[in-house]
């Protein structure tokens, strides 16, 4: 109870400020915002390690957890730096692939990617650019299971328009059921920019996977989201988070299934003293339908709240969050999550 009590406190007074999976989970932008920009979104667009630069990472969290989960996400880090007009960064544990499609979503019995390492490299030119290289493996020679991936990534900024690329070229797990079993993702992208305009962002992005394993239908998934975002000043150190986007996810196997939303975020992140920011925001889709067939149904409960902090030290910055679990309740050990350290130099 104690050691509970112990981590709840800092989850609450922690939160690196525009450094990390925290801000991005209390703000409710998943792994990445298409219109804030800090140090994840080198992960949307490569090029944004020309603006976010000269620091080192590292993210608390399971080995083995699901990519992008809120609770209990996956321990990752590494360092980014600028060398003349060049930026470079390594970054371990981004095991990611596409969000759409996983090689457990369908048999259940294969390994997932493990062991991620990404490679940037930047530069600014009168046009940022930016690239990272993506590589994954592992093997369990107990089970015979294996797992290699490799992808792709490219991006640039010129003024207020930016537009990236993520390209999976092998995404392979073999190990199912038995041993000759595959389970391979092809058609792995996604693609997407944003362009700004009167203080608000206009963002597009795609994505698309196809996941075919050994004695079961292929599935194909692809999604589309279409939206508007602002961060803004509303007093001293406050900023006010606002966005509402389009989104439509088809996926389809022996049946098209079709799943649309409009989902709406309110946040706000203040400086409550030069060592503590406070953010919090809730999330919900206004509207929501499952198209299946002939047949209809409202999507289930979209209402998210969340919240979280940065403590500074200087250069050193501690991040954390709380989120609202399914069953409503805050201050249990599941709502403590994204916790990380970031440092500057």
């Amino acid at each position: 109870m104690k050691k509970t009590l112990v981590i709840a406190g800092l989850a609450v007074l922690s939160t690196s400020a525009f450094a990390s999976k925290a801000r991005m989970t209390a703000l409710q932008q998943g792994s990445a915002s298409f219109y804030i920009n800090d140090t994840r979104s080198v992960f949307l667009n490569p090029a944004s390690i020309n603006d976010n630069k000269n620091y080192i990472l590292l993210e608390a969290g399971t080995a083995q957890s699901t990519p992008g989960a809120a609770v209990d996400p996956r321990s990752e880090g590494g360092f980014f730096r600028e060398m003349g007009t060049f930026s470079y960064g390594l970054y371990l544990g981004n095991n990611g692939g596409n969000e759409l499609v996983s090689h457990t979503s369908t048999a259940g019995n294969y390994m997932a990617q493990s062991n991620g390492a990404d490679l940037f490299v930047g530069g600014d030119m009168g046009m940022k650019w930016g690239a990272n290289f993506h590589m994954a493996s592992q093997k369990n020679e107990a089970t015979s299971k294996k797992n290699d991936a490799m992808g792709i990534g490219l991006g640039v900024i010129q003024g207020d328009m930016e537009a990236y690329a993520h390209i999976g070229l092998n995404d392979k797990s073999t190990g199912g059921a038995a041993a000759t079993d595959e389970s391979k993702i092809s058609g792995d992208m996604k693609i997407g920019g944003s362009y700004k305009l009167s203080g608000w962002t206009l963002f597009a992005d795609y994505s698309a996977a196809k996941l075919e394993e050994t004695g079961a239908t292929a599935t194909k998934s692809s999604e589309i989201i279409v939206g508007v975002g602002r961060s803004h000043e509303i007093a001293g150190g406050a900023r006010l988070i606002t966005d509402v986007s389009y989104s439509v996810e088809t996926i389809e196997t022996t049946t098209k299934q079709t799943i649309s939303q409009l989902p709406v975020t309110l946040g706000v992140e203040a400086d409550a003293t030069s060592w503590l920011t406070l953010r919090g925001s809730v999330h919900q889709s206004l509207t929501g339908n499952v198209k299946l067939g002939t047949g209809q149904k409202v999507v289930p409960e979209t209402n998210h709240v969340a919240a979280g902090a940065t403590l500074n030290f200087g250069k050193l910055k501690i991040d954390g969050t709380l989120t609202k679990t399914a069953e409503g309740t805050l201050g249990t050990n599941e709502t403590i999550s994204n916790m990380a350290v970031s440092y500057n130099f």
